[in-house]
């Protein structure tokens, strides 16, 4: 009886969504344009809410008010308000922000554009860490022109920590052989299911990783706050600091309340005419959208999350819509066939994932090519593995310093759980025709013969990532080879050995799409995201389709698991391709702590 009463509250709260959705629906078709902005305006700014790469295509996801805005969205705004008069400044919050490092530098750079056009950027933040790490907050907040800490805050810069999880040891307790190969030493994402502790080659890589990061971070702190290097180093050495040490060490400008910052961005602004309004970036870029009619258009083409095989779809482990090859390659063949379209913006931030998935979009950017519409990938916080795979017969890559990227290598295998399933008393019957009819089931070893086969199978696309590197990226093989292996490389390293053509982010990829389209360096060029975006409307009305109560679910998941997010995003591709025994293309977990 109780189930039956559970159930009858869980329809009616699903129609009481779905009936206030559609009433939101009808309203805003009855509801007036755009709105209109004052004559001066101070832009408000919460850098603690996270930044997707792209919009959610579940309509709950989308409605959430943390997901009102992308990156580009953000940084596509900053530079449009930066050209506007009407703007006169912006304010932040960052205590918290998230993000790679990568994702950071793209809102430092954003932030740094806008106060180059003679506006002002004050940040402030509760505290910059509270028992916890505050470093990467702190290093995007050094974009502005001042910093403000709420008294009782820290600025815990503590430096930077990278954590790898080796799952041997409990694997053997839940009586679980891992056999899994890669292409070759520094493809450690195996190391997950495969080592107790980390190989000579993951420890190398991670330390050149980890060092290049902090260096990054150091030498941008430094330079924003006016000190000198050694000094920057003590203070993180010394954090976590209170507020007062941070005001004395100059790590800070002024401590107070946000409300205080809100009154003196205000006062800056005062004139004969008054002050001006905050108003909230996604407001203003709603109010605000320009669109030059004449201008060349550029498709933005985004490729978020692990790489599979067919459709994008939700995926509450990780909490982003997935980055489904089939998908993908449809939005940039649609950018090739469309005549208005005169260059394409592929952004990739994928650790990687299904070799054959990284091939289909690979030849659909080759053959947007060969349709003489130029390509160039900008890549985010990762684009390694298969993220370079299908980055890398672009006509141009760009990268930030902090980027991830290369890890140009494969792996494969399966978990062998016949010891698990022995010990929970579950007996399998088996039947087989053909000698290695057996490679695919996690129930017994590999064979000898298996093993040549894997072997064969890892050769062949490893092979075929190295020639094809070698190709896209117009270097000698043997220089790909050895810059390959799997090791992963910070954007600044890969641009030193070749990977990549440029540093920055956006705006430095549509520079390198107007010199490719043969513009001029100021040239205007109208964004236009592929596929189209869906509406609000038409993301309200999607709420009535036969999956509402499913996404409905995917969403609360993904909600519930937003805590252990950084490890499971970590852990879940490896885990799908040893459950499939696809041949991955995947980066190996080097995320970092800082944040």
């Amino acid at each position: 009886m109780m189930k039956v009463i559970v159930r009858i509250f869980a329809v009616i709260g699903l129609l009481a969504v779905l009936l206030v959705g559609g009433a939101v629906a009808i309203g805003m078709m009855l509801s007036p344009g755009r709105p209109t902005l004052p004559d001066s305006v101070v832009l408000e700014l919460d850098l603690e809410k996270p930044l997707s790469e792209q919009a959610p295509g579940n309509p709950f996801a989308a409605l959430s008010s943390d997901q009102t805005a992308t990156l580009h969205d953000v940084v596509a705004t900053l530079d449009r308000a930066a050209r506007d008069p009407r703007v006169k400044g912006l304010i932040a919050r960052a205590g918290t922000a998230e993000g790679g490092v990568a994702t950071l530098q793209e809102l430092r750079d954003a932030v740094e554009r806008f106060r180059a056009a003679g506006k002002f950027a004050l940040v402030h933040a509760e505290t910059f860490g509270e028992f916890s790490p505050g470093m990467q907050s702190y290093y995007l907040a050094t974009a502005f022109d001042e910093i403000w800490l709420q008294p009782v805050g820290t600025v815990g810069i503590t430096g930077i920590l990278s954590e790898r999880p080796l799952l041997r040891g409990t694997l053997e307790k839940l009586k679980i052989e891992p056999q899994i190969d890669k292409r070759y030493e520094y493809k450690t994402a195996a190391e997950q299911f495969m080592e107790r502790e980390p190989t000579p080659a993951n420890e190398e890589m991670t330390e050149s990783l980890i060092g290049d990061l902090y260096e990054q971070m150091v030498a941008g702190i430094a330079a924003d706050r006016k000190l000198p290097i050694d000094a920057v180093n003590a203070a993180v050495d010394r954090a976590p600091l209170l507020d007062k040490e941070a005001l004395e060490l100059k790590l800070v400008d002024r401590l107070g309340y946000y409300d205080e910052l809100v009154e003196t961005a205000k006062e800056r602004t005062r004139s004969d005419k008054g002050t001006a309004k905050t108003v909230a970036l996604t407001a203003y870029r709603d109010a605000a959208e320009e669109t030059d009619a004449q201008a060349p258009v550029v498709a933005l083409v985004v490729g978020e999350g692990g790489i599979a095989r067919g459709e994008s779809d939700d995926n509450p482990v990780t909490g982003s819509e997935g980055f489904g090859a089939t998908d993908v390659a449809k939005a940039i063949n649609a950018a090739a066939a469309d005549s208005s379209v005169k260059a394409i913006l592929f952004r990739v931030n994928s650790p990687g994932g299904s070799a054959v998935g990284s091939e289909v979009v690979r030849r659909a950017v080759k053959r947007a090519r060969e349709q003489g519409k130029p390509v160039i990938v900008s890549m985010g916080d990762l684009a390694a593995s298969g993220g370079y795979w299908v980055s890398m017969d672009a006509d141009r890559i760009v990268a930030q310093p902090g980027t991830f990227t290369g890890s140009i290598g494969v792996l494969g295998g399966k978990l062998v759980t016949s010891g698990l399933t022995d010990m929970l008393g579950v007996n399998y019957g088996m039947t087989s025709r053909g000698r290695n009819a057996t490679m695919w089931t996690t129930q017994q070893p590999y064979t000898p013969a298996e093993l040549d086969r894997r072997a064969a199978l890892l050769d062949d696309i490893y092979a075929q990532f190295t020639t094809g590197v070698s190709a896209g990226r117009n270097l000698p093989l043997e220089k790909v080879q050895e810059v390959a292996k799997g090791r992963v490389w910070t954007g600044r390293q890969a641009k030193e050995i070749g990977l990549v053509d440029a540093l920055g982010g956006y705006a430095t990829a549509l520079s390198l799409a107007r010199e490719v389209m043969g513009l001029s360096a100021d040239a205007p060029v109208r964004v236009a995201l592929f596929p189209k975006p869906k509406s609000q409307f038409e993301l309200i009305m999607s709420l009535f389709d036969g999956g509402a109560r499913v996404q409905l679910g995917q969403w609360v998941l993904a909600d519930a698991l937003a805590e252990y997010r950084p490890l499971l995003t970590q852990v879940e591709p490896l885990l799908r391709a040893t459950r499939t025994e696809e041949q991955t293309v995947l980066m190996p977990p080097v995320g970092i702590a800082g944040h």
